[in-house]
């Protein structure tokens, strides 16, 4: 947000009123100007969030709708041009660019780039680059000093590796030891839910879910409510509806899980992980 004088000149705040200013109007000018830096801090919060959730997940916005929602509105221009975008066939980037702020579209070989009609959209992925490309593009936002409103090209990323691509159960956390109120806070923030109590109510399952796709955590067990104790990671499922009755979640192959939501996945028990410092297998 910025104000200026009836010269053009830049002021750190609204001017005080003068004397022949009208209080009444001085006064309600302010307390609009509190107000919308108020609600913008308000907008920019959760349009973190929203994009964090975009990269995530991978949504994709059609070439028009995406120059209404970031190159026309004035805050998320803001985001379009400290991001790396790319245009998406079949979940796959084939071209990346990123929003400069004279309005054009600049390639990672800071080539002019113009948008496709029809073109599909969205965030790109590291995990999506090539290590050469990768670098090229930290290297352009760096030489252009901009910083990264969302964490992007340097975010942590995971693939499956082989052995694991037959396997139904990610055991990369198997036996982490964690503060159980710690656990319950970090996965909660990051979109987790707590599962159903079952014997004795306890509760032993956390779950994530994103429309046709869900992920389920086990560890050793809480009560209903996280209280102040030890507990143990176990092992995570991937589950996707079934085709055939869309009530039901069948279990998958760590192989078959989208490359994206896999790392992303992982990337948030390693983030709920991260306070542990003993590892405790259970032979059972």
């Amino acid at each position: 947000m910025e104000v200026y004088d009836e010269k053009g000149k830049k002021l750190k705040n609204m001017p005080a009123p003068g004397k022949n200013d009208l209080p009444e109007q001085s006064k309600a000018a302010n307390d609009a100007w509190k107000l919308l830096k108020k609600q913008l801090k308000t907008v920019i919060t959760n349009q973190e969030l929203r994009l964090e959730y975009a990269l995530g997940t991978g949504r994709e916005w059609e070439s028009s709708k995406w120059e209404r929602v970031f190159v026309r509105n004035p805050v998320m221009r803001q985001f379009a041009a400290g991001l790396i975008w790319g245009i998406y066939e079949d979940n796959r980037p084939v071209q990346t660019f990123r929003y400069m702020e004279d309005g054009t579209f600049n390639t990672v070989d800071e080539e002019e780039y113009v948008l496709p009609a029809g073109g599909r959209i969205a965030l790109v992925h590291p995990l999506e680059l090539s290590q050469e490309v990768l670098t090229e593009w930290q290297k352009q936002l760096f030489d252009y000093e901009v910083e990264q409103p969302v964490e992007q090209l340097q975010r942590s990323f995971y693939r499956v590796t082989e052995e694991e691509k037959e396997e139904v159960e990610l055991s990369r956390f198997d036996g982490v030891v964690i503060n159980a109120l710690s656990l319950a806070e970090k996965l909660q923030n990051m979109g987790w839910y707590r599962g159903e109590a079952g014997d004795r109510g306890i509760v032993d399952t956390y779950y994530h879910a994103d429309g046709d796709r869900r992920v389920t955590l086990h560890f050793s067990g809480d009560d209903i409510l996280p209280i102040n104790m030890e507990v143990v990671l176990h092992g995570a499922f991937f589950e996707m509806i079934d085709c055939e009755d869309t009530s039901r979640f069948s279990v998958c192959k760590l192989g078959d899980v989208p490359p994206r939501y896999f790392s992303e996945i992982v990337l948030q028990l390693a983030k709920a992980a991260a306070s542990s410092t003993e590892t405790r297998r259970d032979p059972n």
